[in-house]
């Protein structure tokens, strides 16, 4: 029985001659990546394309344009200032996109339950909570702080009981802090002269690193204040890196320091030991940033290259060595999970954990041990309009793959798909036009055109449910021509 594809959308791929793909492909051009993260990038023109687990490759959100910055948390700012949310919905390609009352131009956003947003003039706001819970399409003032240059969250916690914690970053070096259900704040003991904030830790002017702790002991409440402590064996830091369980320090001689949790057991079941003292890692020189992802520590030296090396292993030694990932990095943005680095020549790379699709490489293999290609951030018009895409174009062996089931319903084509027979069609009953028929068995990859087999170079193939095959042939029966405009990245089609 046949029914209207989906779950299962088809994506017609775009074959483009191989001599403009491969010019495309080796010529170091400007890049077209104003800016990128983690999950999404701007371009040049405004753009927002986003990857992940609905999309495994850049994949254009057309109702945000005129992007100019990335806040994180799944929200953007445009030019005007005004700040829109960005979501994708469970199980679905569908991208949602709202806007963000009470907050613009906005320095930072962070958070978990209450989201909080400073701006650019040091003013914080909060998300509002509702019956629904936490709505972060709507801001108001935290009154009671002013003059913010920065905010981190933790949880702390003792034997019975535990909070949210804030510490906000003021303009004059000061730290001050306050619980999720506080709405005073007070000032972090021995906290001056600050100059950088990572979770509990503190770095000074005078190039000392300071903490707090996250656990306590007893049963008792918890106290309403923090005091930090110096940590003796660190000087002359330059700045601080730390997550939920490990640390990291790079000083004025560009030495990378590390401590906190090793980590040994399966996946599974994981055991954390701590190391408290930091220990200088001599092997690797030049650092200018670092990070812990997944369990490994990634070093990004000023010669423009990646470093990495395991914390899995009962503890890190000095000597440790690392092992070389990547040349010719400009910079580096960095997940809990897995980096994407911008070389010199523009394009973006990932290295890490992979099962969401977090490379933007066009796979859900689970990691990749050696870095991949970011997909290009490429658009399709039809007839000199932008075409809206589910999941974006894939590129591969110098041809570019685009899914188009909108496409063909445009150029007045339907598209259907035969669970029984794992066939998804392709058809044209046009007045005054060739009647078409195009079947693509998703199961063999075989095509069909007018039920008489097509033979190509390329065979089709899945990624995520959705099927990719050359077009260039089925376009042309259609109707229409097609071409690769490189310098736009973008694929133009027309109707003749």
């Amino acid at each position: 029985m046949k029914k209207t594809i989906t779950l299962l959308s088809l994506a017609i791929g775009l074959t483009v001659s191989a001599q403009a793909s491969a010019a495309a492909a080796n010529t170091n051009t400007a890049s077209t990546i104003a800016s990128y993260g983690t999950d999404s990038l701007v371009k040049t023109d405004g753009t927002f394309w986003i990857w992940g687990p609905q999309q495994p490759v850049p994949t254009q959100v057309p109702e945000l344009s005129g992007v100019t910055s990335m806040l994180g948390n799944k929200m953007v700012e445009k030019q005007d200032h005004t700040v829109w949310l960005w979501e994708t919905k469970v199980l679905s390609k569908a991208v949602t996109v709202k806007p963000v009352s009470g907050i613009s131009n906005v320095a930072k956003i962070e958070g978990y339950g209450p989201m909080l947003a400073i701006d650019a003039d040091g003013n914080v706001f909060s998300s509002v909570k509702t019956d629904e819970g936490w709505d972060l399409t709507h801001f108001e003032p935290v009154k009671g702080i002013d003059h913010v240059t920065d905010v981190e969250s933790f949880y702390r916690s003792n034997d019975k009981t535990g909070e949210g914690r804030r510490v906000f970053l003021k303009s004059d070096g000061t730290v001050w802090t306050n619980s999720d259900s506080a709405q005073t704040f007070t000032p972090v003991k021995n906290l001056d002269n600050v100059v950088q904030l990572e979770d509990t830790i503190a770095l000074k002017k005078d190039g000392t690193v300071w903490t707090w702790p996250k656990t306590l002991k007893g049963t008792g409440p918890l106290p309403g204040t923090l005091s930090a402590t110096k940590i003796q064996s660190l000087s002359h830091i330059k700045s601080i890196w730390q997550n939920q369980k490990s640390s990291l320090a790079i000083d004025n001689q560009s030495r990378l320091w590390f401590w906190g949790a090793t980590v040994t057991g399966y996946s599974d079941g994981p055991v954390y030991t701590d190391h408290a003292k930091p220990v200088l890692l001599t092997g690797v020189k030049n650092v200018k940033e670092a990070y812990i992802v997944e369990n490994s520590i990634v070093a990004f030296t000023g010669d423009g290259k990646v470093y990495e090396t395991s914390i899995q292993r009962n503890q890190v030694p000095s000597n440790v060595s690392f092992k070389l990932l990547a040349s010719n990095v400009v910079s580096v943005k960095n997940g809990d999970r897995h980096i994407i680095m911008q070389k010199k020549d523009g394009t973006l790379w990932g290295w890490g954990v992979n099962k969401a699709a977090e490379l933007g490489h066009g796979d859900y293999e689970f990691m990749h041990n050696t870095p991949v290609p970011v997909q290009k951030p490429i658009s399709v018009s039809l007839n000199g309009e932008n075409v809206p895409l589910g999941s974006g174009v894939i590129t591969r062996n110098e041809q570019n793959f685009v899914p188009l089931r909108s496409v063909f319903e445009k150029m007045g084509a339907e598209v259907s798909y035969d669970e029984k027979s794992k066939t998804a069609k392709v058809t044209r009953n046009e007045a005054g036009k060739p009647a078409i028929s195009i079947a693509v068995n998703v199961k063999t990859g075989s095509i069909t055109l007018n039920n008489n087999p097509i033979r190509f170079d390329n065979k089709p193939f899945t990624v995520d449910g959705t099927v990719y095959l050359p077009l260039r042939l089925i376009s042309e029966k259609l109707g229409a021509t097609v071409n690769w405009l490189p310098n736009e990245e973008r694929i133009a089609i027309r109707m003749n």
